[in-house]
């Protein structure tokens, strides 16, 4: 079986040498080990770090091996996959130990061609999904998580006018719910006016997808119901309180409680999370695990606040998050701390409230307590005023995972996924030959933790900010770049995100212990070394992400009593 990581045109970075090298397998991180505890299966919605890198470092925390279809056949930004030969490729893959399936995927061959009718009919759709049912028949036994997405409000912002009919059909879905649905006649002459400046074609489209999408959901919903899917969630796209969205789940919801499959199936927001909340379902299930959390905000209670791009309020994103995780939220004597940063009340309570957050923080590490902070107050970046609290008070290598990657429900599924792994992986005491073989899983932990930490705080605040003004100032459209630009703009964000991501290390890394495995009474420790190597490059010719793949070496071990 082979294993394939995200194979990326860009810079490979050893420390003090730059390259540029053409996409190639030549630019992929080395196979998987073969002594790994486990392979699983991940058909991923789309070919972008958050769906290839952060479930593969994911996994790996917890010496689990991902394997992917190759790489021409998932297709790439606004290329399609394709569905059928990735159908017949996971046929293949008949000796995994489980599976997480992207129905996006398979069905219309990605995320951005979910959102498009042309993409493929609701019989073809139909057709390619229909390839779970052969799989659960040569796999009876074998764990088979599947996911898709409720479509999101808007359009993707793509080509000529794309973002200008991003927020026109945005708002007239938003609109045509209040009016129509909800009788909000008062904004009957604001939807029309709305109506008016979308072209017929554009809007046939956009409906015409969202009602196939809605039937492969049901259909989804039906297989989960009988044992083909053993977890199904159904994330929310981009959304917000009102939308044509609103019906479509509501309905979703009343299928999966006629149907009685409430255990089997999670609707929530988000989507981009969900490839890493799944790995982690896989391994509680791997480790006969469950982690247990309790939930602390630095601000106002999640039942108190919706997030944007959301419509639900936080803490039921957060209950539905960590059950499709494999966890559980109790009220006390938790196995996890989820340390949750959420708005203040109001801006004068701001800076306090970040203290007490990040000294409970603190504390919490000092008692040896494990500890997952989710960064969802900002969109698409960190808190850095949470962030520099953090760098200056906070063992940053101790942490089970944090995550302030774009939306509210991406941060949380992106850092319970990694945390329950890793600490599943710690509380499997028989994982594992010997304390040496928890070394790899834990340079994987490290080194993602590290990215987690300078991709959300430095790039997304510092470098990608600077590289759209630099983009915007030579005319160019920061989310369509021409082949010339993307080498241009790859170059820009290379040259200012590799010394701040040595320098995060080497202040906030380097010389730390970390937390290899838990063997009886004995916990093993090693100390974080240099940073070997990392590879920054631009996945899709726009600046929205970065891919950004440090290795991060572990040096000696020790044990102590725990």
């Amino acid at each position: 079986m082979s294993r394939n990581r995200w194979q990326h045109r860009g810079l490979v970075l050893t420390l003090g040498v730059a390259l540029t090298v053409p996409m190639s397998a030549a630019t992929a991180a080395p196979p998987a080990a073969d002594d790994a505890a486990a392979d699983l299966v991940v058909v991923p919605l789309d070919d972008r770090p958050a769906n290839l890198y952060f479930p593969e470092m994911t996994a790996a925390s917890a010496d689990v091996a991902t394997v992917f279809p190759p790489s021409d056949l998932i297709g790439t930004f606004t290329t399609p996959g394709d569905g059928d030969a990735i159908g017949d490729w996971l046929l293949e893959q008949d000796d995994a130990d489980g599976y997480v399936v992207s129905a996006s995927m398979l069905a219309y061959g990605g995320l951005i061609a979910s959102r498009t009718g042309v993409a493929a009919t609701e019989e073809q759709a139909r057709e390619r999904v229909a390839v779970l049912h052969e799989l659960r028949e040569d796999n009876p036994g074998t764990p088979i998580y599947v996911y898709d997405t409720i479509q999101r409000l808007a359009l993707s912002a793509l080509g000529e006018n794309a973002e200008l009919y991003y927020s026109l059909i945005q708002r007239w879905a938003i609109l045509t719910d209040r009016v129509n649905n909800l009788g909000h006649e008062q904004l009957r002459a604001e939807l029309e006016e709305v109506r008016a400046q979308i072209p017929d074609e554009i809007l046939a489209d956009y409906l015409a997808a969202r009602e196939r999408n809605h039937q492969i959901n049901r259909l989804l919903i039906e297989w989960a119901a009988d044992g083909v899917v053993d977890h199904l969630v159904l994330a929310q796209d981009d959304a917000a309180p009102y939308g044509l969205h609103r019906a479509e789940r509501e309905e979703l919801k009343q299928l999966v409680t006629d149907l009685g499959a409430e255990d089997t199936v999670q609707i929530f927001p988000g989507a981009d999370e969900v490839d890493a909340t799944l790995v982690s379902r896989f391994v509680q299930q791997l480790g006969g695990t469950v982690p247990t959390v309790t939930v602390e905000y630095s601000g106002i209670d999640g039942s108190a606040w919706t997030a944007p791009f959301e419509d639900t309020t936080f803490d039921q994103n957060i209950d539905r998050h960590v059950l499709a995780a494999g966890g559980a939220v109790v009220e006390d004597d938790p196995d996890i701390h989820l340390l949750v940063n959420t708005p203040s009340a109001t801006d004068g309570e701001r800076a306090a409230d970040l203290d007490r957050f990040v000294e409970r923080m603190a504390q919490l590490e000092e008692r040896g307590e494990d500890v997952i902070v989710v960064d969802a107050v900002e969109v698409n970046r960190a808190d850095h005023a949470l962030i520099e609290r953090m760098e200056a008070s906070v063992d940053l290598p101790g942490l089970l995972a944090y995550s302030g990657w774009n939306t509210a429900g991406n941060a949380l599924g992106i850092a319970t996924g990694h945390g329950f792994s890793r600490w599943s992986y710690l509380e499997s005491n028989d994982r594992g030959s010997g304390v040496p073989a928890a070394i790899g899983p834990a340079e994987a932990h490290t080194s993602y933790l590290l990215h987690r930490l300078v991709l959300d705080d430095r790039f997304k605040n510092d470098v990608q900010p600077a590289a759209y003004a630099e983009a915007r100032s030579h005319g160019w459209n920061v989310f369509g770049l021409t082949e010339p630009q993307t080498a241009t703009m790859q170059a820009y964000v290379a040259d200012r995100l590799g010394p701040l991501l040595e320098d995060f290390h080497a202040e906030h890394f380097a010389g730390h212990e970390i937390t290899l495995a838990e063997r009886g009474a004995r916990t093993h420790t090693a100390t974080v070394g240099p940073l070997a190597s990392y590879d920054i490059a631009l996945p899709w010719p726009r600046l929205f992400e970065t891919g950004l793949e440090p290795e991060v070496e572990l040096h000696g071990h020790g044990s102590a009593n725990r």
